[in-house]
């Protein structure tokens, strides 16, 4: 008989398995405190332009709003598509296009992403402080 190899010994294996779980959950740790730590460093926004079809229709100070509203775009050709302006955040609440993604991005403050519904050509652009937003290299 040989003597049993002390690489592959139940106790190396249980302490490599141990250090492999302890190293995974430090690097996921690690990764989920960069996503909320990015999420949160975001610029907030602080004015919405509202775009139909290349031609800006109005633009909102996000900072001014006190009170939750909505109204109502007509898209010329057929449809509509309702926004919902609220203290610091925007979204579009309904539209009648066939995919509604732009429904499915709800409200949102940050300048980050655009708010876009392709089928009736609107775009909703957030814009911050010229310095607090990031700049091309960044982003």
């Amino acid at each position: 008989m040989t003597a049993p190899n002390p690489l592959y010994s139940d106790k190396k294996i249980n302490r490599r398995a141990a250090l492999l779980a302890v190293l995974l959950f430090m690097l996921l740790a690690a990764s989920a405190a960069c996503l909320l730590y990015s999420r949160y460093k975001a610029p907030k926004a602080l004015k919405a332009h509202i775009y139909l079809r290349g031609e800006l229709l109005t633009s909102i100070d996000l900072r001014t709003v006190t009170e939750a509203y909505t109204f109502r775009v007509e898209i010329p050709g057929g449809g509509s598509n309702t926004i919902g302006v609220k203290p610091g955040s925007i979204a579009v609440l309904d539209a009648d296009c066939p995919d509604r993604l732009c429904v499915l991005a709800g409200y949102t403050d940050t300048t980050l992403l655009p708010i876009v519904c392709l089928p009736h050509g609107l775009i909703i652009r957030l814009e911050a402080d010229q310095y607090a937003s990031p700049d091309v290299i960044s982003y």
